[in-house]
């Protein structure tokens, strides 16, 4: 466990993950009890977290409100956490993020061509390097959404390796969003992780590590083998927004003459809460 000095820093956390053998989770939010919940992890466990915005969470947020309320709650609950803009898909989106303060960025530039997904992640990486923020790159589009379906999704398209050592050497990326078998969200049939080729990846390649997307859903025990073979960071997204959804629609129904906000959404912060810990406990390995 951490002994928290509240002088924190997420390339250093990233090198103590890879050193000591766990990864560290992504958890997105879009409300501040979500928020509330992830922190209460992070200061339970003693394990560092990242918080993530999509697009579309950043707007609902505020993106200099995501970056105000991360930052006091690592200030006040003395926490390593950090803030992550996830799936940005160009360099002047970014741009604002990285100008406003977030920790690390995603550019995800997986809809361009393999060239051109150099070119934009070269630009966002010069950028964010003056103002010592983290990058992550994703150039082979990762399936799924953020949602459960009753889809069947037997495989992916497993990213080239030989992509991957030209896209990172050639970027500078600090991480790397890989499809090993991975997808957003949870469906009626999940596909198998090749963790071979997790392996070949870390074996290939100079940088600081492999990004799993679409942790939501996968078997503990793969989850676990992914990380001992060396997967520095885990996003979970669906079943954050299932435990806050569940809890409020259970709070809901159960006392229908109760409308007070902070009288219904505690008990989603303790769902959130208790998913996030689940998930560090399992990343730790």
């Amino acid at each position: 466990m951490h002994i928290f000095k509240n002088n924190f820093n997420l390339k250093k956390e990233i090198e103590i993950a890879k050193r000591k053998g766990y990864a560290i989770g992504q958890f997105n939010f879009s409300s501040l009890e979500q928020l509330q919940g992830i922190a209460k992890a992070s200061k339970k466990t003693g394990y560092p977290v990242i918080c993530g915005t999509s697009s579309g969470e950043a707007n609902f947020v505020g993106i200099e409100e995501a970056v105000s309320l991360v930052r006091s709650m690592r200030e006040k609950e003395n926490i390593p956490m950090f803030l992550n803009f996830d799936h940005g898909k160009d360099f002047e989106e970014l741009k604002v993020a990285i100008d406003a303060g977030y920790d690390m960025v995603h550019i995800d530039a997986s809809l361009k061509t393999f060239e051109e997904s150099i070119a934009e992640t070269k630009k966002v990486v010069s950028y964010a390097k003056k103002k010592k923020v983290l990058v992550e790159g994703e150039f082979a589009k990762i399936g799924g959404k953020s949602s459960f379906t009753g889809e069947k999704i037997e495989k992916t398209v497993l990213t080239s390796i030989d992509k991957v050592v030209k896209f990172v050497e050639q970027t500078g990326v600090d991480l790397v969003a890989l499809d090993v078998g991975n997808v957003h969200g949870i469906h009626a049939q999940m596909p198998e992780l090749s963790l071979e080729r997790i392996s070949i990846f870390l074996e290939s390649c100079n940088f600081a590590g492999v990004v799993l997307h679409g942790g939501s859903g996968i078997e503990k025990h793969a989850i676990r083998e992914a990380v001992r073979r060396g997967v520095m960071k885990i996003n979970i997204n669906t079943e954050i927004r299932k435990a806050w959804r569940d809890s409020v629609f259970y709070e809901m129904t159960q006392n229908e003459e109760q409308i007070t906000p902070y009288k219904i959404l505690p008990f989603a912060r303790e769902e959130v809460y208790k998913k996030v810990k689940e998930k560090i406990e399992i990343f730790k390995t």
